[in-house]
């Protein structure tokens, strides 16, 4: 049964695929508002949350190339531990959103304020410092995906502890705000992805 499982399951390749999955979910997230299904709404825009951070980190080179794990050279994962504070027997763990989420913050915060100790440090200093990552305003971005992200979460465990109408009051506002944040994250990493182009750190360090 397993390996039938794993045999259905096909990685998406390739930007084009990308857009075709992304365009897909967020048709399904246009009817599911239309139809009042909050809970779907918010799995949608949790998935949306996971996948733009993990975009993020992979344009910075922090990440694996299926955007899952730091990247294997080890003078890189030391740098990257540089950037993010930790020491070198820390482990640097992507796994989650909240990982995600306060990763790009410290990265934000050392590429405004830290100076750069080696020439993976440079490149990404360069490819950071502008608008619209290189603001206040973005880390506080960050902050609201956070807190949304801890609502959900405490909406889903209380599913069965509140009132069916305390939980719907709460859901309509949680989803239409998740909604402009994950719009908001996109656009961010759009423009990164567009500033890669010419400043591609992945492809000046090999990075796999």
């Amino acid at each position: 049964m397993d390996t039938e499982n794993n045999a259905t399951k096909k990685a998406v390749q390739g930007n084009a695929e990308k857009y075709d999955l992304f365009k897909l979910h967020l048709a399904r997230f246009k009817k599911a508002r239309q139809q009042e299904f909050y809970f779907e709404m918010l799995w949608i825009l949790y998935a949306m949350f996971e996948d733009r951070t993990s975009a993020f980190l992979y344009y910075i080179g922090f990440v694996t190339e299926n955007r899952q794990k730091v990247v294997a050279a080890k003078n890189i994962q030391q740098s990257i531990r540089g950037v993010l504070g930790f020491g070198e027997k820390a482990n640097v763990d992507f796994g989650t959103l909240n990982n995600k989420t306060t990763a790009i913050k410290k990265a934000t915060a050392w590429a405004q304020k830290g100076a750069a100790a080696d020439d993976f440090q440079k490149e990404l200093k360069v490819l950071m410092n502008r608008k619209p990552i290189n603001s206040p305003e973005f880390v506080k971005f960050l902050d609201e995906i956070d807190y949304w992200r801890n609502k959900r979460n405490e909406l889903t465990h209380a599913l069965f502890s509140v009132s069916n109408y305390e939980t719907v009051k709460d859901l309509k506002p949680l989803t239409e705000q998740g909604y402009e944040l994950a719009r908001a994250l996109d656009k961010a990493v759009g423009a990164l992805r567009l500033r890669s182009r010419k400043n591609n750190i992945r492809e000046k360090f090999n990075l796999k």
